[in-house]
C-alpha cells in the first residue's frame, strides 16, 4: 500500500478523535494532535522518514508513538487504530465534524440516547430528548440543528486554491491540444471568491467534437454528467463540477466577460449597452437598430470594454461595485501584483509552532527576492501552539540579534510576536517585554463566543495599546469550518486608523481575512493593509500569491500595502506606534 503524508496525518488524526470520546487524559491525546500538526509543517518525504527511523529524532514523537507509525508505514495497517475503531461507531465521526459539539457531547449521546450519527442527532433534536438532557436544554438542541444544516450547505463548496487546483488540472491537459486556440478559467475562480461550488473554462476551436471528447475522457474525470458539442459537465476525483464551454474564436471575448461574472456586473453592463443603443451577451456585442443587429467585432475582453465607453475593468473587480461608474471617466486604479511585495511580516519559527528556524526563514524569504522579514512566535496564553514565555522570548530576541550579524546584503530582519488578546483586552505580556520587540502583531485565539459589544470593546483596547502594530485574523473565521466571531468590524477599522495599527489580510487559504468586501471602504479611511501568510512552513509562502489576488479585489494598490514598502518606511511605521495611544469612539 502506498502511503503519503495525508493517511499518516488522518493516523494521527482519527486516533486523537476516539481518545477524546473514549475521555483519555489531555497529555495522552495532545501526543496525536501535535504529532499531526508537526507532520503537516514537516518538509520532505514523511512517510520514507518515519521508514528510516529519523521521524524519533523530531520533537515530540517519543518511543511509543514511532512504533505505531512505523507499524502503519510499513503495513498500511494498525492494530491499535483498529482496536479503537471497534469499541465505537465508525459514524460518531462524522458526528465529531459538527462545529461546537465536542467529545465530551458525543460521549454523553452515545451512551444516554444510544446516538451513532448525524441524522439521529438531529431527531434527537428535533423531537426534544436533547434539549431534556441534563445540562443542554433547548438553545443547545438549536445550535446543533443550525450547525449541522450550516455544515451541510458547506460540504458543497471547495475552498478556492482546491478549486482553482483542480480546474487548473483541466486546463492544463486542454492547452496541450491543438485544436483549442485560446483558453481561460473563468467564473468566480477568475474573480477571486473564496469559495465555489464548481469551476468554469472558456475554450475557443474550431474542432468541438475532438476537444470534448478529450474533456470528458481525462484521467482525472471521475463522473460525466453532461456531454455534448459545446458545453460539458463533469465530476472531477474529490467532486467538484468544472463546466467546458466551446465557441468560435471571434466569439470568445464575449463568452470569456460573460461566463466571468459577476452576474451583477453582467446586468449593469447589458443596462449600459442597451442606452448606447447595442446589446452584449455571450454571443457578441451588437449595434442595434430596430429588428436588425450588427456584430461589432472585438478581438479581446479590453476592446469588448472599450467598445462600450470604458477602460478595461481587472475581473478580480467585476462585481457590480462602483468599477463601471470609475471606468467611465478613467483607468481603473493600479492595483496590487506579486512584484511589489517586499517581505512576510507573519510567521512562525520552531521555537512555537513552526517547524523551520529563523535562518532558514530567512534564506527562504531571501531567495524569493523579498527585502526583510518579520519573526512572529506565538506568546504565551497559546500554548495549545506552544506559545513563548518571556524567558523563552527574551530568548529569542538574542537569536534575531544573532541573525542580524550575517543577513545577505540589503536585507533586514525585524524582532516581532503574534500577541494574544486576552479577554479583557490586555496584551500577554507587560509592557517592559512588548517595548524590546520591533514590532507587535496582536490577535484573538481565545474566548470567541463573546458578545459582539464585548469582543469589539477587547480588540480596540488592544489597538489602542502602544506596541500593537498589527491586527491579525481580524474575524477569526476559519473558511467553510467556523464562522467569524461576532465583532463590529466597522469600529475596529475606525480604531485602527485613529491608532495607526494596519489591519491584516491573512492570506492562509482558510482564512482569507479581513474579507475582501470591507477592503475598498477601509482603504478610503486610510487603513493600511499587511498581506501576511501566516508562515508555518516553507511552502506556506506560495500563500501569499492568493493575498495579492484577494486584496486587488479590495481595490488595493502597492501604496496601501505595508509588505509592499521599503524596509526603512516599515520600521518608522513600527516605530510611530511608540506614541502614547490614541482614545477611540468604540468607548
Amino acid at each position: 500500500m502506498l502511503l503519503a503524508r495525508k493517511d499518516v496525518i488522518d493516523l494521527l488524526e482519527e486516533i486523537a478523535v476516539w481518545l477524546e470520546i473514549k475521555g483519555e487524559n489531555t497529555f495522552k491525546i495532545r501526543a496525536y494532535t501535535n504529532g499531526a500538526r508537526t507532520l503537516q509543517m514537516l518538509e520532505g518525504d514523511v512517510v520514507e522518514l518515519i521508514l528510516s527511523g529519523d521521524i524519533g529524532k523530531v520533537k515530540g514523537f517519543g518511543k511509543a508513538l514511532v512504533e505505531k507509525l512505523t507499524e502503519f508505514a510499513t503495513t498500511g495497517k494498525l492494530e491499535y487504530l483498529e482496536t479503537l475503531r471497534a469499541e465505537f461507531p465508525e459514524s460518531l465521526l462524522e458526528v465529531m465534524k459538527i462545529p461546537n459539539v465536542g467529545p465530551k457531547k458525543v460521549q454523553r449521546f452515545y451512551n444516554e440516547l444510544e446516538i451513532t450519527s448525524v441524522d439521529e442527532l438531529m431527531a434527537a433534536c428535533e423531537d426534544g430528548r436533547i434539549a431534556a438532557m441534563s445540562g443542554m436544554g433547548a438553545k443547545t438542541a438549536e445550535k446543533i440543528i443550525d450547525s449541522v444544516e450550516r455544515m451541510r450547505t458547506n460540504a458543497a463548496f471547495f475552498l478556492f486554491p482546491d478549486a482553482r487546483a483542480a480546474a487548473e488540472a483541466v486546463a492544463e491537459e486542454l492547452r496541450a491540444l491543438g485544436q483549442v486556440k485560446r483558453l481561460e478559467i473563468a467564473g468566480s475562480l477568475r474573480r477571486y471568491k473564496t469559495h465555489t461550488k464548481d469551476a468554469d473554462i472558456i475554450a475557443s476551436t474550431d474542432d468541438p467534437d475532438a476537444v470534448m471528447a478529450h474533456f470528458v475522457g481525462l484521467p482525472i474525470v471521475d463522473v460525466v454528467q453532461e456531454h455534448g458539442q459545446t458545453k460539458s459537465s463533469i465530476l472531477v476525483k474529490g467532486g467538484m463540477q468544472v463546466d467546458l464551454r466551446l465557441v468560435g474564436d471571434d466569439i470568445f471575448p464575449f463568452a470569456l466577460h460573460h461566463f466571468t461574472g459577476s452576474k451583477d456586473h453582467n446586468v449593469a453592463m447589458r443596462s449600459r449597452a442597451i442606452k448606447m443603443g447595442m446589446k452584449v451577451s455571450e454571443w457578441g456585442l451588437f449595434k442595434t437598430d430596430g429588428d436588425e443587429e450588427t456584430l461589432i467585432p472585438c478581438t479581446d475582453e479590453a476592446s469588448l470594454f472599450e467598445a462600450l465607453g470604458l477602460h478595461y475593468i481587472p475581473p478580480e473587480l467585476r462585481e457590480d461595485l462602483g468599477e463601471i461608474e470609475f471606468a467611465e471617466s478613467e483607468e481603473c486604479p493600479r492595483l496590487v501584483t506579486e512584484d511589489d511585495y517586499r517581505g512576510v511580516l507573519h510567521c512562525h519559527t520552531h521555537a512555537s509552532d513552526g517547524s523551520e528556524s529563523i535562518e532558514d526563514l530567512i534564506a527562504h524569504a531571501h531567495g524569493l527576492g523579498h527585502r526583510y522579514l518579520g519573526i512572529t512566535d506565538h506568546s504565551k496564553s497559546s500554548f495549545q501552539a506552544n506559545g513563548l514565555d518571556e524567558e523563552r522570548l527574551l530568548g529569542q530576541i538574542g537569536k534575531i540579534e544573532a541573525a542580524r550579524k550575517s543577513l545577505p546584503k540589503g536585507f533586514t530582519l525585524f524582532s516581532g510576536v503574534e500577541c494574544d488578546i486576552r479577554v479583557d483586552g490586555e496584551l500577554d505580556y507587560e509592557d517592559e517585554i512588548l517595548e524590546q520587540l520591533d514590532f507587535v502583531i496582536v490577535s484573538v485565539h481565545s474566548a470567541f463566543t463573546q458578545s459582539r459589544e464585548d469582543m469589539t470593546k477587547r480588540v480596540v483596547k488592544a489597538l489602542e495599546h502602544p506596541s500593537a502594530c498589527i491586527l491579525a485574523h481580524p474575524t477569526g473565521r476559519v473558511l467553510l469550518q467556523r464562522d467569524a466571531y461576532a465583532i463590529d468590524l466597522h469600529t475596529v477599522i475606525d480604531a485602527a486608523v485613529a491608532n495607526n495599527v494596519a489591519i491584516e489580510f491573512n492570506c492562509n487559504p482558510l482564512r482569507l481575512d479581513m474579507d475582501w468586501t470591507l477592503w475598498h471602504k477601509a482603504r478610503d479611511k486610510g487603513v493600511v493593509c499587511s498581506i501576511n501568510p501566516d508562515a508555518h512552513r516553507l511552502s506556506n509562502f506560495d500563500f501569499i500569491e492568493l493575498g495579492i489576488g484577494f486584496c486587488r479585489k479590495g481595490w488595493l494598490a502597492p501604496d496601501d500595502i505595508l509588505n509592499c514598502w521599503d524596509a526603512k518606511k516599515v520600521e518608522k511605521f513600527f516605530k510611530t506606534r511608540k506614541q502614547p495611544p490614541k482614545p477611540s469612539a468604540a468607548k
